[in-house]
Order: C-alpha cells, then sequence, then structure tokens
C-alpha cells in the first residue's frame, strides 16, 4: 500500500492522473468536487475493505475483523451538542469501505481514508465530515492536490457557518500574535493564523517564532532533519522554511503550554503560507 504523503513529495499522485504538484498546491484552495477529492486522497479504491460496523469511539471493523481508523481528522467537540461522529455517515443504503494507508498503529488501528458508495456515487467520508463542520482537518496523511482539498472543504463549512462553526460556541481560528487567546485550551487541536515574526534553529528543532518574548508569545516547531521535507511542500508555492519571517501563515496541531502556547508540527501541510502582503521580521500582525 502506497504512502500518500510519501508519493507527494516525490512529485507523484497520490491516486493517479497528473502529479499533486502540477494539480493543485499546497496552500492553493481547488474547487471542491467529490470524485477529485476521492481520486487525490484514496486513490484506486479497488482493494478497499468492506466495513460491516462503527464503533461510537470513531473506529470501524471490517470483514476481514481488522479495525480501522480515519486519517486526517480530529472532531469538533462543544459541551451544548451532541458530538457527531464518521461513524454517524454509515446510516441509509450505502456501503462503506476503509482504504489502508499503512499497517496497524501501535493500538492495532489500520489508518485509512473511509469511502462512502451509494446510488448517487462514491465519496470520501473524511471530507463529507469536513465539509459538515463536525472535524478539524488534522494533516497526517493527506499531502499536496489531496491536503488541498480537504483543508478547502473545511473552508467551505466555516464559510457557511455548518456544523460546528456556528452559534455562539463556534470552533475559532485563534490570532497566532496574541497569545492570551490560547488560555485554557492546552490540549485541543487548534487552528492559527498570524505573522511569523522571527526565525531559529538549533541542531534538532527549527522554531517559527510569531512574537519577541518567547517565554510568552506563540512559537511552534518542527524537527530541523525535516527541513528539507518541509521544504518540499512550501516550495510548490514559491516558498521555503528560511524565508518565513514575515510571511502570513496558518498553522494546525495540538496546542500546549511550555513556556506560552507551542505546536509541535509532526507534518508539513500543518503549515501554509497565506496570501497578503509580506512584512519585515520585527512586524507582527495578530489577524
Amino acid at each position: 500500500m502506497a504512502c500518500c504523503f510519501c508519493l507527494a513529495v516525490s512529485g507523484l499522485a497520490c491516486g493517479g492522473g497528473p502529479s499533486a504538484a502540477q494539480a493543485a498546491p499546497s496552500g492553493v484552495e481547488p474547487e471542491i468536487n467529490a470524485d477529485e477529492i476521492l481520486l487525490a486522497c484514496a486513490g484506486d479504491i479497488a482493494g478497499g475493505v468492506p466495513l460491516v460496523a462503527a464503533a461510537s469511539d470513531g473506529t470501524f471493523e471490517g470483514v476481514d475483523g481488522a479495525l480501522y481508523r480515519a486519517v486526517d481528522l480530529r472532531p469538533l467537540r462543544d459541551g451544548a451538542r451532541r458530538e457527531p461522529a464518521l461513524a454517524d455517515l454509515m446510516t441509509g443504503a450505502a456501503s462503506y469501505l476503509a482504504v489502508p494507508v499503512a499497517g496497524p498503529d501501535r493500538w492495532g488501528l489500520v489508518p485509512a481514508w473511509i469511502v462512502r458508495r451509494d446510488r448517487h456515487g462514491t465519496s470520501l467520508g473524511q471530507a463529507e465530515m469536513l465539509r459538515r463542520g463536525e472535524a478539524l482537518f488534522a494533516p497526517d496523511v493527506a499531502a499536496g492536490d489531496c491536503a488541498g482539498r480537504l483543508r478547502a472543504a473545511e473552508r467551505t463549512a466555516r464559510a457557511s457557518e455548518s456544523g460546528h462553526w456556528s452559534g455562539a460556541a463556534a470552533a475559532t481560528v485563534f490570532p497566532a500574535g496574541k497569545p492570551a487567546a490560547f488560555a485554557g485550551h492546552a490540549g485541543r487541536y487548534v487552528i492559527a493564523r498570524g505573522r511569523i515574526v522571527s526565525l531559529g534553529k538549533t541542531a534538532s528543532t527549527r522554531y517559527l517564532n510569531f512574537g519577541r518574548y518567547w517565554k510568552t508569545d506563540l512559537t511552534v516547531t518542527f524537527k530541523s532533519s525535516e527541513e528539507n521535507t518541509f521544504n518540499a511542500i512550501l516550495g510548490r508555492n514559491g516558498h521555503k522554511v528560511e524565508d518565513l519571517a514575515g510571511q502570513r501563515v496558518e498553522v494546525r496541531g495540538v496546542l500546549q503550554e511550555r513556556d506560552g502556547p507551542y505546536i509541535a508540527l509532526r507534518h508539513p501541510e500543518q503549515l501554509v503560507v497565506l496570501k497578503g502582503r509580506r512584512v519585515g521580521s520585527g512586524g507582527q500582525d495578530g489577524n
């Protein structure tokens, strides 16, 4: 089974057709089309495993007896509403497949794309959850065209205030330049937007600083050994890590509290350069 992220970095499409680099660079919002999202992410679904049951914890049982988990999603929660799950998609006169992307993880769960098939066609379960505003895009496998389309599905829900993007308890895109906004949210998967003020690097860690005071301001990191991988994704839009100071970006990941708000990136699609005027490395933008 192919690693979608590995194929995208190498310039090959995850599901056949034009390469991710040719089709839709990361950060560019492409048109949302169910067939194209399915092809970009899951590729050939002929080897998919039919699913027979879904659990409330978001896992799925296949006819082969294996348990599958949906990749690249983080459910959105609030205290006022029932928490929908991807398992809710397993309703009505439809069949479901799991398309594995790797072997079982340490909990024995097989990471997979979840595919729905009915008389209206075939669609990707992850994309449906994002469109409905019931989850956040949490890159772990997707890259290139696949990641761009899933991010666009999430933006559609946000723009239409669907699901958990609506109401008084709506999900939030945090201002990266305002560290106080993150108070009380440690442990959550969050999205933040703002200008990178400065960069730092050690032998093991690359730092993206969103303020002048590392003890209080948002800091985002990734492993220095992965800088070439990040550059491969950023390069599709003409960017590279060493030139990010002053750029307005979007980052997403699990928020920690470590001398101020802190996010450790595990996948390059967690970092996207946004359109807009670049400012000097001493500038700051909390929006």
